[in-house]
């Protein structure tokens, strides 16, 4: 027996089973059972219970579980939730269960057992920096089961779902967490809900401009020119994430392709992410997802729905979503649509693993391909010293893959793409040769700024490259490419560019943000709060140098110093209008980055510091 609980059961449909009711109580368990409306969170904390099973359903029972989550007065309690929505398991990775109908009993036992073995009722603590045993342990855990690859570049991520999941089972040490991990990976489904909080990253439609030109110009022509008498077209798109990815390419083939609607043509998406996979399957997305989408997309694509924008029924019907693991999932296999493939999208996937996964991935989809198939992957990626089996393909200022099939000419951007004699409007018409004319350095500048912030990284190294050879001395450039050798982890040329900028200008502020970042990343923690200190000094409405310091200052313990600067990044970004990427963030958005530092803010509030 286990000391007894108070549990405080919310079934506003009345739902559950009442025997679950009794047989708590006849392990002890002070049970109360509120029907009805929904309470408050006020309500719930006047009840001072030590566990609460609650019966949600999308909307307003999700609200309220988000709600206890972040109350001051409730985010200390242990939350069970219970559901005839089995798909609503990974929109609730902050709770300590979820229990679909009809509920396991014994399961529903051992949730109570568990959490009356430890101390509950207090707030919950700070996660520990991610030392690096654990590090290592959780690094070897990961590769085994998914593939995924956690280093010290990308530790943070890995820290920040391991401490949600910690939070959410109110387990207090990395030790503890992975005894659960291992125990629970798949009776509960555990592996998958960490995988939910590791892997989700920002997109947006048609992103990877070039690309998408490929597509339209080059590689759609060629694979109909192919695929004529059997009139059928494959495409995966494998690592789909919330689905800007699979439905572009869908609205591409609908915009320039009409004579594919007699085709069968089938996109395959996949994912290792439930979560993300739920909202692709929704279709609603906010305006930012949209910032580089055409008028006409826009317009013929998408149907405003309350304050955001959903896919149309066009796209949807092209698209079948689906779960994939990558590293042990099946494939190529006839039956779940990754055999025969034509065009393989696998943009921004091979980051998260290391190199001997990423060539079994590649070996894998060699196989998943057609001959002649089509590989595309994101722009900082490469198959150099991964595969022997692809060429590359040059069009505009990207490239692509092809897999080598020696009966296929492979060509460049000069050679013209197979003809369509049925679709002559598809094809660009050839423009009348021109001059050539050098852009000038601040036009330059600007396409290279924003190239970087798209991530094409190769497109941006080039047109740095070109600057320079026109202005040796001009500074934007030669920070740009710091960063960019940072990126590279080349970082020895990287504090060249840096010493070369400053010996111009003494007075640029990113330059200084990059020599700490580049100090940061080689845990060199004194040199890299010096030279962010520096940074600030110059610009004190710099996000990203607050931000890091507040990083560097819980790695060394000094709570104060970290709250003082995630309260400086707060305002900042509360203060700022528009809802643009923050320079130098990874990619991120003023929403989403809102969202992670007022989540960490909550867990200094809970935990004041004590020096």
């Amino acid at each position: 027996m286990h000391q007894p609980l108070n549990i405080l059961i919310l079934d506003p449909q009345q739902r559950l089973d009442p025997s679950l009711t009794e047989l708590l109580r006849e392990k002890g368990d002070q049970v109360k059972v509120l029907t009805g409306r929904l309470p408050t969170p006020a309500l719930i904390a006047s009840h001072a219970p030590d566990l609460v099973l609650a019966e949600v359903a999308s909307g307003s029972g999700l609200d309220l579980i988000a709600a206890l989550q972040f109350k001051p007065t409730t985010r200390h309690i242990p939350i069970i939730a219970a559901s005839v929505q089995a798909e609503l398991e990974y929109e609730l990775l902050d709770v300590f269960d979820f229990l679909t109908h009809p509920i396991d009993r014994q399961r529903l036992v051992d949730d109570v057992t568990l959490i009356a073995r430890a101390r509950r009722g207090q707030n919950p603590t700070i996660c520990d920096l991610l030392g690096e045993a654990d590090l290592e342990r959780f690094q070897a855990f990961l590769v085994q089961h998914s593939g995924l690859h956690f280093d010290q570049g990308n530790s943070k991520i890995l820290e920040r779902g391991l401490c949600r999941r910690m939070r959410a089972l109110h387990l207090e040490s990395y030790g503890g967490y992975f005894s659960y991990l291992e125990r629970f990976q798949d009776s509960r489904q555990e592996l998958k809900k960490l995988l939910g909080l590791l892997t989700v990253g920002e997109t947006f439609f048609f992103r990877y401009r070039s690309h998408f030109e490929a597509l339209q110009h080059r590689v759609i022509p060629e694979l109909m020119e192919r695929n004529r008498l059997q009139r059928r077209l494959r495409i995966w798109s494998a690592g789909c994430s919330t689905g800007e990815e699979p439905y572009s390419i869908a609205m591409l083939l609908l915009e320039h392709f009409p004579e594919l609607a007699h085709w069968q043509v089938e996109i395959l998406a996949t994912d290792i992410n439930y979560q993300a996979l739920r909202r692709a399957r929704e279709g609603l997305y906010r305006e930012r997802a949209l910032r580089v989408t055409e008028a006409g997309y826009r317009n013929r694509y998408f149907i405003p729905q309350n304050g955001r924008l959903a896919v149309g029924p066009a796209p949807r019907k092209l698209v079948r979503f689906g779960y994939l693991n990558l590293q042990t999932g099946r494939y190529p296999a006839p039956d779940n649509g990754t055999a025969e493939v034509d065009l393989l999208f696998c943009r921004n996937v091979m980051i998260y693993f290391r190199q001997e996964t990423n060539q079994r991935i590649i070996e894998r989809v060699s196989r998943c391909l057609r001959p002649g198939g089509f590989l595309f992957l994101g722009h900082a990626e490469t198959l150099q010293n991964l595969s022997e089996q692809f060429l590359p393909v040059h069009y505009r200022s990207g490239f692509y893959y092809l897999l080598h099939n020696e009966s296929l000419a492979v060509r460049d951007e000069e050679s013209p793409p197979a003809p369509v004699p049925t679709m002559p409007a598809v094809l660009p018409e050839t423009p009348s040769p021109q001059p050539f004319v050098e852009p000038e350095v601040e036009d330059l500048s600007e396409q290279a700024r924003q190239a970087f912030e798209r991530e094409e990284f190769a497109v941006a190294e080039k047109t740095f490259a070109r600057i320079l050879e026109q202005q040796h001395d001009q500074v934007q450039a030669l920070v740009g490419m710091g960063f960019i050798r940072a990126n590279q982890e080349r970082y020895a040329e990287a504090l060249d560019y840096c010493e070369r900028a400053l010996g111009i200008n003494d007075l640029l502020a990113e330059a200084y943000f990059l020599r700490g970042l580049i100090f940061e990343l080689q845990e060199a923690w004194a040199d890299s709060v010096e030279e962010y200190r520096k940074t600030l000094l110059l610009d004190l409405d710099f996000v990203m140098p607050h931000y890091n310091l507040c990083r560097i200052y819980q790695r060394l313990g000094r709570p104060k110093e970290a709250r003082r600067e995630l309260n400086n990044t707060l305002r900042l970004l509360e203060q700022a209008q528009d809802e643009s990427v923050i320079p130098h963030s990874g990619g991120v958005s003023r929403a989403v980055f809102l969202e992670i530092c007022r989540e960490d803010a909550s867990l200094l509030e809970a935990n004041p510091p004590t020096q």
